[in-house]
């Protein structure tokens, strides 16, 4: 008997009613985790970020989401395999944000810079966690890459202020139940876009700062200096804060 075929010529097993019962229960069952990387201008570093990805154990759907970058940003996501979905749009990282976790399939969705990078063993502790905890959003466990004293105070600092938020910036790793946060919906303020969606989900649902490390390389701080971008988040809340009194 002939097999059944693609549009491709690929060709697909004949199944028993069992097994095409359980195949189609898959394909309805959506996977628990996707990963959304919302890129620009990011040539120089996504290829190596990729490759990282693709070596993790059992890495999940990769969106990476474009926001009309002028290099070679949008060649290198498309033609690297680890890659799931590859959107484009302008308008400010939020939009990227809120276009990949419309496209996005996963459960939840773990947000990545494309300077983190995880432990082999980082996604499989994190998706225990969701299972057990169910949170409607969190962040994972910073450790800058550069261990000088300062960098070690910020780390600190980071747990600190999310205990005290409930919300956490791109370089903590913020994970969102997608839908909850797709209703949410990102907001138009800088960096601040992902401590301010986890701050609003936390009075509606649970936020946890899972126990799973994630190392970046701080590069906002390398280019810019430790004192101004702090200063420059803070004042970020601040206006935050004055607007929503």
């Amino acid at each position: 008997m002939d097999h059944p075929t693609t549009l491709r010529g690929e060709h697909i097993p004949l199944r028993s009613p069992d097994e095409s019962a359980r195949h189609a229960s898959e394909l309805l069952t959506p996977p628990l985790l996707s990963l959304l990387v919302p890129v620009r201008n990011e040539a120089a570093a996504l290829a190596a970020f990729l490759a990282h990805l693709q070596r993790l154990p059992s890495c999940p759907e990769v969106v990476v989401v474009d926001g009309e970058s002028h290099d070679d940003t949008m060649s290198i996501a498309h033609n690297h395999a680890v890659v799931s979905r590859l959107l484009r749009c302008g308008g400010g990282r939020h939009v990227q944000l809120n276009h990949g976790l419309a496209a996005a399939n996963g459960t939840w969705v773990l947000c990545l810079p494309v300077d983190a990078r995880l432990t082999s063993t980082s996604l499989a502790r994190l998706q225990q966690h969701l299972l057990v905890s169910r949170p409607v959003a969190g962040c994972l466990t910073r450790h800058a890459s550069n261990r000088a004293a300062l960098h070690r105070w910020l780390d600190t600092w980071a747990t600190i202020r999310t205990t005290w938020t409930r919300g956490a910036y791109m370089d903590q790793l913020p994970f969102f139940h997608r839908r909850t946060a797709l209703a949410a919906g990102f907001r138009n303020v800088g960096p601040y876009d992902s401590s301010n969606l986890g701050r609003r989900l936390a009075q509606v649902g649970t936020f946890v700062q899972a126990r799973v490390p994630v190392a970046v390389s701080c590069r906002a701080y390398r280019r810019h200096g430790i004192f101004p971008v702090t200063l420059h988040h803070q004042r970020l809340r601040l206006v935050h804060f004055w607007r929503n009194l």
